[in-house]
C-alpha cells in the first residue's frame, strides 16, 4: 500500500440480527493496517424491530444508517445502499453481510489484490473473499465457477488457495468493486427483489462485459452456512409446504426472477433450468441428491 489515501464505501444490509450486524460492524471498523484507507460505512436496516437501528447509532455513530420498510430483503437493502454510495466517487464498493465475520486483515488483502491483479491484468477487477463456516471450519461462500456450457446455472465453490484465483461469479458476503468498474456495471439488478440471484448475476453481467472477478488468498472470514430446515429443501416438509416456501422470500421462486436468472445466464436451455425448479418441489429428495457434487 502506498501513502495515497483509498476511499472506500462499504455496504450492508440487516433485518433483525442485532447482535451479528453490532459484531460485524465491529470487526469492519476496527481493521488492522488500514490507515491509508478511508473508510464511509453505510448500513440499510430494513424494518429490524429488535433496536438494531438503536444499537448501531449508540456503538458506531460514523455509520450511515439508511432505514428500509422490511419489505428490501439482501437484494433490495444492498441495491438502496449502493444506489447511495454510488452518488460519490469512491476509490473502491465493500459489499459485507452483516452475519459475516472479518478477520482482522481481510480489508488490506482484498486491497491489495485488487491492486496487484490490476497491474497484472491491466484493468480493474473485482475481488472476492473465501469465508469458511464458523462451526465447520469448511468453506462455504466465495468465489464460484460454472460448472460447464451444459450446466451454466450450476456453480462450483472454490476453496482457498495461497494465491489469487479467477472465478466467474461470487457469494455476495465479500465483494470489493473498484469505482469504474462499479459505474461500468451499475447497481444490483432491480429484476431479483427478494434474497436469491442478484450477487450471481452481477458477476456474470461484469464477465459479460469484459471484466475478471478474483478470489484473494486464504481465508478472510467466519459465516454461519444457511440451514436446510425449513426451506425448500427440508424434505420433512409436506408438499403443500414446500409450494410455499417456493413464493417467500427464502424459496428459490419458479416464477418472475428465476425465469429471468435462467433466460439472461443459460441461455436456450433455460427451460431446462425452468424445470429443475417445479422437481425442487415434488421431488425434493431426489433433487437433493442430483445437486450433490
Amino acid at each position: 500500500m502506498n501513502n495515497k489515501i483509498v476511499t472506500v464505501a462499504a455496504i450492508l444490509t440487516c433485518h433483525n440480527r442485532k447482535g451479528k450486524t453490532i459484531i460485524c460492524l465491529t470487526d469492519l471498523i476496527n481493521q488492522d493496517e488500514i490507515g491509508d484507507v478511508d473508510l464511509n460505512v453505510y448500513l440499510v436496516d430494513d424494518g429490524s424491530t429488535d433496536g438494531t437501528s438503536d444499537a448501531v447509532k449508540q456503538n458506531f455513530p460514523q455509520v450511515n444508517v439508511l432505514q428500509g420498510d422490511g419489505t428490501l430483503y439482501w437484494n433490495g437493502g444492498m441495491r438502496l445502499a449502493f444506489s447511495e454510495v454510488l452518488k460519490n466517487d469512491y476509490d473502491y464498493y465493500l459489499w459485507l453481510n452483516d452475519d459475516t465475520f472479518l478477520y482482522s486483515d481481510a480489508l488490506k488483502l482484498l486491497l491489495e489484490t485488487s491492486k496487484n491483479m490490476k497491474q497484472k491484468i491491466g484493468g480493474d477487477v473485482i475481488v472476492t473473499g473465501t469465508i469458511k463456516d464458523i462451526e465447520t471450519g469448511e468453506v462455504n461462500y466465495g468465489g464460484r465457477n460454472q460448472k460447464s456450457k451444459l450446466q451454466p446455472l450450476k456453480f462450483t465453490l472454490l476453496d482457498s488457495k495461497t494465491e489469487p484465483q479467477q472465478c466467474d461469479t461470487f457469494n455476495g458476503n465479500v465483494v470489493l468493486i473498484p469505482q469504474y468498474l462499479a459505474k461500468e456495471i451499475g447497481n444490483i439488478s432491480p429484476e431479483f427483489s427478494k434474497q436469491h440471484g442478484g450477487d450471481f448475476d452481477y458477476g456474470l453481467r461484469a464477465k459479460y462485459a469484459g471484466f475478471e472477478s478474483w478470489v484473494a488468498p486464504g481465508i478472510i472470514g467466519t459465516c454461519s452456512s444457511n440451514p436446510l430446515e425449513g426451506t425448500i429443501f427440508d424434505t420433512r416438509l409436506s408438499l403443500k409446504e414446500r409450494r410455499k416456501k417456493m413464493n417467500t422470500p427464502h424459496g428459490v421462486p419458479p416464477a418472475k426472477e428465476w425465469m429471468i436468472f435462467a433466460k439472461r445466464h443459460a441461455g436456450i436451455i433455460w427451460p431446462i433450468y425452468w424445470l429443475r425448479t417445479i422437481m425442487r418441489v415434488l421431488f425434493p429428495w431426489t433433487y437433493l441428491y442430483l445437486r450433490k457434487p
